[in-house]
């Protein structure tokens, strides 16, 4: 692999004009120079195509129209990337000065490379290296990984999947013998941790994940998946029953 591969970093946003400048001068202020910088914008009402066009001559790409949703948006982004990596950075997160670091890293054109960030929300960091167990029930933060492109070009992001769609593309990545997984123990970024995934249940996920496990994972952690889910479910209809007796 190239030793200064071609990154590019995408940032998808709506109406975040208090947050995007913060986000975007945190890249443009990376040693790393090799950097394609995309940002596409859902048809933003409030000020921020006004901060884009402050920076448009640093900006390699960028559009704004609408979309139908985050995922929507990113897949418009896959689509003009031209890297031999693709980093998503929300509105709002801060990419740290790390991309020389994690350049010297990216050897394997077939490998998802991740890292960690720190949550402002949580105060802490999340959330380490990901057996196949914990990405069965967890995802990976997408602010810390490095998705090759040809993973991004040949699985997309489903748009049926409202906030979860990028833990249905990791697994779905994972279960292609294909691509491999490293950890790498970098912090990438800080991320806010309020995003739309945080706040926002993905229920037609929620009704597919078994099945989704269960095409990309072996069966030890189907099984695992489903125990969980399954305990999961008896709590809660514990608590409804007790609440509805008292």
């Amino acid at each position: 692999m190239n030793t200064s591969p071609l990154i590019s970093v995408i940032t998808v946003v709506y109406n975040a004009e208090k947050l995007l400048e913060t986000t975007i001068e945190s890249v443009l202020e990376q040693t790393y120079t090799n950097i394609q910088y995309i940002i596409i914008d859902g048809g933003s009402k409030d000020g921020t195509l006004n901060i884009i066009k402050k920076y448009e001559d640093k900006i390699h790409y960028w559009k704004s129209e609408p979309d139908k949703g985050i995922y929507d948006a990113m897949n418009k982004a896959i689509n003009v990337a031209t890297g031999d990596w693709v980093y998503f950075l929300g509105a709002g997160d801060t990419l740290l000065n790390v991309l020389d670091n994690v350049a010297d890293e990216l050897k394997d054109p077939n490998c998802l490379y991740y890292g960690d960030v720190y949550r402002l929300d949580l105060l802490r960091l999340y959330d380490g290296e990901f057996s196949a167990y914990k990405l069965a029930v967890s995802n990976i933060c997408q602010q810390a990984i490095f998705y090759p492109l040809s993973a991004l070009k040949k699985y997309k992001f489903n748009t049926r999947y409202r906030a979860m769609a990028d833990h249905d593309l990791n697994m779905k990545v994972y279960g292609d013998k294909a691509y491999t997984f490293k950890y790498l123990p970098i912090v990438v970024a800080n991320y806010d941790g309020d995003g739309y995934s945080e706040t926002n249940l993905d229920y037609p996920f929620y009704e597919d994940k078994l099945s989704i496990i269960k095409a990309n994972f072996p069966l030890n952690v189907y099984l695992y998946a489903y125990t969980r889910t399954q305990i999961a479910k008896r709590i809660k209809q514990d608590y409804l029953k007790k609440k509805q007796d008292n």
